[in-house]
């Protein structure tokens, strides 16, 4: 744009007239207003730079209304962006265009985590720190991580981020935008162990059974993870995890363990409280039921098929990244000395 204002400079002083200067400057695009008003500001200031004070006032986002907006975030930041546009009467884009340009902040979601006393957050840190130590240091081989977790038959919604394109709402597409709920709806605990290079069968648990220790040992640990691991690890040392629960420890689960596994971390091991440190709570389960959860189940058996259908389609390299991902989260929670840290 300068060389633009300095080429019309320089043929205005040579002695040219306006319809000259805009023939002989076609190759710029410049246009005889731009002319006019580029001599005009020249004969006023002696120069080509923009005067200051020039363009367009700020209304919406005035310095003033800025401060508006900023005291109304200190006494309430989860304040909506729409609510303080209908009350400021301004757009919401200049709301938006407050918050990102002029004060620097961003909406963030809010995450759901496990509550920690300080007694949980010790523990936290120092079994972190002592997994870490025995990662690193080439004592937990081939770890082999395991969880359980409750599907329903009804379709999961998320929110957030769950869309349905449609030309318009109507009565006609209505079925389309509605999930529906019941009381009590049908479900069934899933158990499976994953590793960094397999994935073990899915534990389908219906409704009404008590998973206590004898059925955690005999229909899980013996009837499942036992043949699959020796099938999948060969002659390969491997280390089993679980999380803290009745059924995991207790003293005749842990007797089994110390008899029928190569490693595994005990129950006093493992930090309490600790989703966030488990692959398959904070990825792979959300994968499954991603695709698991789209839509409503006719029975147990229809979601059970699903289930097993999509289990196989995970691809391993998923898998993996989120096996991978477990020296990271341990290094995490040292780093927030055993508290809550931000997703990684």
């Amino acid at each position: 744009m300068e060389f633009k204002r300095d080429s019309v400079i320089s043929l205005y002083l040579a002695g040219k007239p306006q319809v000259a200067i805009v023939r002989a400057l076609q190759h710029l695009n410049v246009n005889k207003s731009f002319v006019s008003r580029t001599i005009a500001r020249y004969r006023d200031t002696g120069s080509v730079a923009r005067r200051q004070g020039s363009g367009r006032k700020k209304t919406a986002t005035s310095a003033e209304m800025v401060r508006k907006v900023k005291k109304r975030l200190d006494r309430n930041p989860r304040r909506s962006g729409r609510k303080m546009a209908r009350e400021l009467n301004i757009s919401q884009y200049s709301i938006r265009q407050i918050l990102k340009n002029e004060l620097g902040v961003k909406p963030l979601k809010f995450q759901k985590v496990q509550e920690l006393t300080p007694q949980q957050k010790e523990n936290r840190l120092k079994r972190a720190k002592e997994l870490l130590r025995l990662a690193e240091s080439g004592e937990l081989p081939n770890l082999v991580f395991s969880d359980e977790k409750t599907f329903v038959v009804q379709q999961f919604v998320n929110k957030q981020n769950d869309r349905v394109y449609l030309p318009k709402r109507s009565a006609e597409n209505v079925h389309l935008r509605l999930a529906t709920r019941t009381q009590a709806p049908a479900m069934v605990m899933v158990w499976a162990a994953i590793t960094a290079d397999g994935r073990s069968p899915l534990v389908l648990i219906d409704r009404g059974i008590r998973i206590n220790a004898e059925y955690y040992r005999e229909n899980i640990l013996e009837g499942v993870l036992k043949p699959w691991a020796r099938k999948h690890f060969g002659r390969r040392p491997w280390t089993f995890q679980q999380d803290s629960a009745p059924s995991h420890s207790a003293r005749a689960t842990q007797e089994w363990l110390q008899n029928e596994v190569p490693r595994f971390i005990s129950s006093a091991q493992w930090p309490p409280k600790s989703p966030d440190t488990n692959p398959l709570d904070y990825c792979v389960w959300s994968i499954l039921e991603s695709k698991v959860g789209t839509k409503k189940y006719q029975s147990v058996d229809h979601l059970k098929q699903a289930l097993r259908r999509e289990w196989a389609k995970i691809p391993q390299s998923n898998i993996r990244a989120a096996c991978d991902g477990f020296i990271g989260r341990l290094k995490a929670i040292i780093r927030a000395k055993g508290d809550q840290f931000e997703q990684i």
